[in-house]
């Protein structure tokens, strides 16, 4: 599991090579920090602790976690996608960031559904949550392109998000109607 590919997307785990790409197209973009929850840039040694964290720390720790994601077209760095641990409870939350100019292609959807089967396919996981600011509309359609079944607003680390969930069997069900 630790490079996954999609028709346009490779999903792989983060180097340490990839630092400054990683930190220009997502950390240091005041566009897409707005969709995150620290909602602005954020100081590259923030960044440094929390990549680690993010990147690192989890796969050691659980033996899976966000990949780093390349668009195969021009083999560039975009952004992240993949599973981890939601930090207030035991559930597994599927997550994506990208960079602006890949918003609006579809990859983020095409990402988070290639996270999901490695959640459901290789993981076995019994359900996947997501969160995504209320007002990110574009980011909550991909969660219902996914299947995603909206639960309700939640609090997390002081911010509302829309809640998203679904289940081992919603996901079964759904990519065997798409075979």
């Amino acid at each position: 599991m630790d490079i996954v590919e999609t028709e346009r997307l490779y999903l792989r785990r983060f180097e340490d090579t990839d630092r400054d790409a990683y930190y220009q197209c997502i950390y240091a973009d005041p566009e897409v920090m707005k969709t995150l929850p620290a909602g602005k840039p954020i100081a590259r040694a923030d960044f440094e602790a929390r990549v680690t964290r993010l990147m690192v720390d989890h796969w050691r720790e659980h033996g899976f976690g966000p990949w780093v994601v390349v668009h195969k077209a021009d083999e560039v760095l975009i952004g992240h996608c993949g599973l981890k641990y939601w930090p207030v409870s035991p559930d597994v939350e599927v997550l994506y960031a990208l960079a602006r100019p890949y918003w609006g292609q579809g990859l983020a959807t095409e990402g988070a559904r290639a996270s999901l089967r490695c959640g459901f396919e290789v993981l076995e996981l019994d359900h996947v949550i997501a969160g995504a600011f209320v007002s990110n509309v574009a980011s909550r359609r991909v969660l219902e392109k996914l299947g995603m079944t909206y639960t309700g607003e939640m609090t997390f680390a002081g911010l509302t998000v829309a809640g998203y969930r679904i289940r081992r069997e919603e996901y079964m069900a759904s990519r065997d109607d798409n075979r």
